[in-house]
Formats: C-alpha cells, sequence, structure tokens
C-alpha cells in the first residue's frame, strides 16, 4: 500500500523541526492560534524557587516545519508554575491557579513528606501582549488543582497539596470571580469533599460539575485503601450527590472524556478510559461509560464499555472535529516513582532513549460505530508530562514526556520534539473553507458564514480550546450545532 493510500485509512505523524528549549509540562491552545507551553521549575530540586522561562510556538499551518518557538519574558510570575491548574476565562485569557512552594517535603523519612507542597498565587496570561498579571492569592496553597469555568465566567479549583498542613487531607475548594473588575477569591460553598491531585471534573451540559473518577497520584493513605467517590456538584447547592463509583477505582493517570454532545443536548455521555494503581501493577485498556439524561430522575452509573486496543498508563485523549476521540502515548508495564536520569540521552541523535514499555501506536475511538481502530505509528515516546492538544487546522500538537529509566519517571531527561498528526480527513480531499465568519457568537442566537461548499457540509460544531496537563484536558468539549443550508448557512 502507498503511503498516500495508508494516510486515508490511519492518518500520518510528523516530528517537525521547531522545538522546545525546556519542558512543556502545561499546554495551552491561545485564541491567537499559538500554543503556550511552561513548566516552571520543570520537575528540577536544584531549581528550587527559580523556574524557566515560558515558550511560544507559532505554527505555520501551511507548513509545520516553518513555524517558530521562542521564549517569551516572565514579568509578573512571582512564583514557580510547576503543576499549576489552569483554564480559560470567557475572554479566552488563561487563569492559572497554583504551583510549587517547595520539593521533596519538610520531613525526612525513607521517603519525602510531604513530596511537594504547593503555591497559593495566582495569574492571568494574555495571549495578545504575553503579559502575565498576579490575581489576589487563594486561601490555600495548591499543587496538582484542577481548575474548571462555571456556567457565569468564574472559576473553581479543586484540591492540590497545600503550602503547609493538611497538605493532601484537604476538602476546601475554592472560587474565583470577577467583581467590580477585580478578581476575589473565596469558599466554594458546599463543595467540601476529598479530591485527589488533578481530579477529571467536567462541567455538563445541565450546569453540574462531574467528578469522573480518573486522577494523578493519591500520594497518601488511607485514600489508597480506598479512593474517592465520585460524584456531581451544582453550584449553589449543598453537598454533593452521590453517584456509584465506577468498577474500576484504579484510574491513575488515565483519562475521561465528555463525549460530543448534539442537539438537543439533553443526554450526554463520558468515558472513562486508561490508568492504573499508585504503582502502576494493574495498568488496563478498560474503559467505562457513564450516560447521565437530564429529563430522567434515575441515578446515572457507569458501565463497562469498548476496551481500548493497548494498555495505557498515562492516557492523552483528543476529541477531533469529525466526532473521533484519538488517544496517543503511555506505556503498560510496571510504573513507579524513582527518579534518575543516567543514561537516558542517546548521545548520537541528543534526544531522550525510547522507553521499551511506551505504547507508540495511536489509536482511535470511532463514536459513531463504538468501536476503537489503530491509527498511525507515533515516533517519539509520550510519557509523563506529555501533552496533545487539537490545533485550529484539524491537525493534533504531541510535546514534552520524560524517559523512564527503569519504568520510572527522571528529571531533567526531557523530551523536547513537537510531532504533529494529521488524521485521515486531511487525505480526503479538499476540506470545507469558511470564507467568513462573525467575530462574536452570543449563546442562543443565529449567526451566519459563508463557504462554497454549502452542497457538502454534513455537520457543523464549535470545538472549545484546549489546555492541558498530566492527562488532564476537562475543558475540552466538542458542541454539535443545528444549522440550515441557504447562500449562507444559518447556526442557531
Amino acid at each position: 500500500m502507498s503511503h498516500e493510500n495508508e494516510s486515508i485509512l490511519v492518518g500520518k505523524w510528523e516530528v517537525i523541526k521547531p522545538q522546545f528549549k525546556h519542558l512543556p509540562i502545561h499546554l495551552a491552545l491561545l485564541h491567537t492560534g499559538e500554543i503556550l507551553g511552561f513548566g516552571g521549575s520543570a520537575n528540577e530540586k536544584e531549581m528550587e524557587g527559580k523556574w524557566y522561562l515560558p515558550e511560544i510556538f507559532s505554527p505555520n499551518y501551511s507548513d509545520h516545519n516553518n513555524g517558530t518557538v521562542r521564549e517569551i519574558s516572565d514579568a509578573g510570575i512571582e512564583g514557580d508554575l510547576f503543576c499549576v491548574g489552569h483554564a480559560y476565562l470567557p475572554d479566552g485569557r488563561l487563569f492559572i491557579a497554583g504551583g510549587t512552594h517547595k520539593y521533596d517535603g519538610f520531613f525526612s523519612l525513607e521517603f519525602a513528606f510531604p513530596p511537594f507542597s504547593g503555591l497559593e498565587q495566582s495569574y492571568i496570561f494574555d495571549p495578545v501582549d504575553y503579559s502575565w498579571t498576579r490575581l489576589q492569592n487563594m486561601r490555600h496553597g495548591r499543587w496538582y488543582p484542577t481548575c474548571i469555568m462555571l456556567e457565569d465566567g468564574s472559576i473553581a479549583t479543586f484540591a492540590g497539596l497545600t503550602k503547609w498542613p493538611p497538605w493532601v487531607i484537604l476538602n476546601y475548594h475554592e472560587i474565583c470571580t470577577k467583581i467590580e473588575n477585580k478578581y476575589v477569591w473565596k469558599h466554594l460553598e458546599g463543595a467540601n469533599k476529598f479530591l485527589p491531585l488533578y481530579p477529571r471534573i467536567h462541567l455538563m451540559p445541565n450546569g453540574e460539575l462531574f467528578y469522573s473518577g480518573s486522577y494523578n497520584t493519591h500520594m497518601t493513605f488511607p485514600f489508597t485503601l480506598f479512593g474517592f467517590n465520585i460524584g456531581t456538584f451544582k453550584p449553589g447547592q449543598k453537598g454533593w450527590k452521590k453517584i456509584p463509583n465506577p468498577e474500576n477505582m484504579h484510574r491513575q493517570e488515565g483519562s475521561s472524556v465528555l463525549l460530543p454532545l448534539n442537539p438537543p443536548y439533553d443526554k450526554w455521555k463520558i468515558m472513562l478510559m486508561g490508568g492504573g494503581d499508585t504503582v502502576g501493577n494493574h495498568i488496563t485498556k478498560k474503559t467505562e461509560i457513564i450516560r447521565f439524561d437530564s429529563k430522567s430522575e434515575e441515578t446515572p452509573r457507569y458501565e463497562e464499555y469498548k476496551n481500548m486496543i493497548y494498555n495505557r498508563y498515562y492516557v492523552y485523549a483528543v476529541i477531533l472535529p469529525d466526532q473521533n476521540i484519538l488517544v496517543v502515548g503511555g506505556k503498560d508495564g510496571h510504573m513507579g516513582h524513582h527518579h534518575g536520569n543516567e543514561g537516558c540521552i542517546d548521545e548520537s541523535t541528543g534526544n531522550p532513549r525510547h522507553t521499551e514499555d511506551a505504547v507508540m501506536d495511536a489509536e482511535m475511538f470511532i463514536t459513531k460505530e463504538e468501536r476503537w481502530t489503530k491509527v498511525a505509528t507515533m515516533s517519539v515516546d509520550r510519557l509523563y508530562h506529555s501533552n496533545a492538544i487539537l490545533l485550529p487546522d484539524g491537525s493534533v500538537m504531541t510535546a514534552g514526556s520524560v524517559m523512564t529509566a527503569g519504568s520510572n519517571p527522571s528529571r531533567k531527561c526531557f523530551e523536547k520534539r513537537i510531532e504533529i498528526y494529521k488524521p485521515p480527513y486531511f487525505f480526503k480531499g479538499e476540506r470545507p473553507k469558511i470564507l467568513k465568519h462573525p467575530t462574536l457568537i452570543k449563546y442562543d442566537e443565529k449567526f451566519d458564514i459563508e463557504t462554497l461548499d454549502v452542497n457538502n457540509i454534513e455537520s457543523i460544531a464549535i470545538i472549545r480550546p484546549s489546555n492541558t496537563t498530566h492527562c488532564l484536558n476537562p475543558e475540552q468539549r466538542y458542541v454539535g450545532l443545528k444549522f440550515e443550508k441557504k447562500k449562507i448557512i444559518n447556526f442557531f
């Protein structure tokens, strides 16, 4: 089979010339079409109290090899933005909360305790002038928090190791709201609940938040024994609504995805996939799905679903414009947390050595057929501290990763290369082109766009840009639109 014919079936990967100088632990697609990458001290203890400069990747969407990566100023940053939470504000600026106050504990035991302590700072990054604006501090420092924008534009922030005790034993969550042009933190009333680090929390069409059951490391006893119960929370209500837990509670470094939404938006599904237990002895390919129905009074519950093709610890999932779900990266085998970097770089290439347990084959969930299929094979390992995001042209960017010496994440041994995936729709002839569109679209209002491809349009959707870290991408969202075909397509 020719390479062209193969690409029609499985897509194509390409390692491009631009690459990051520092480890992009956090990646965000900005409304300008550029990508912000940053990692603070980048998991390097000797950088404690310091940090690497943020970087901007400016893609050339005609030829990704002609894009550029450059450092930008850190003026305004006053703390280590390693392992923060982030979410977009309604105006497209990036909201950032938490970070790293201290590495490797306050106490010298057989292991560091706590492993990290969190920062209480918060910021806004403006994609237009690349400025960093510090906001009011949170009540608690947070390392590995999850941030998510609510219906009113406020940012809810959950979980994280605190700066001082109780560290992970924290059930106090906060919300940042804009009041008279000032961003103010306060307690998120009624939301008290013990949650893991980087909990996968989704904003659902009915305005409720759902903790799906996937997370990053528990890092503490007794939660390692029984995990954290899932549930839903509606801002303004008292307490979380209980939902039966998934069959498999070992979902560390797994992922969950709010599957594509289509009119009338009264039913939706969330898929839980991959991950393993705290030490990675039970890595899984299994998925579970939970179905919500806004018109039903029955309590939703997870059910076993279609298994992925590969076991994956570290799961990077991306919603594509054709409503399919691309899953990349991760590893099989055993996982631990020893940090070593001896011999991690291949001197002949200057790049990290390939890890035998790395899963190089990408796979795709075909949503309309409810099945998984293998697609093109990557060239670069994407393990711990990797990211995958959808770009405006419909391609997928992967970046980051740390070498795993003996299947363990290594400090100071990171992946600089960027690899781009073009799904099969890139190779199936001319793609629709939008000639004209509004700059502002309001809720519940029709809007027009112009295209010469009216007769070939089968579906239209808006897709929320991604901001990702640690297999966490709770804000990615596909919203299908009703439309009618005229000389100009009307949406409503």
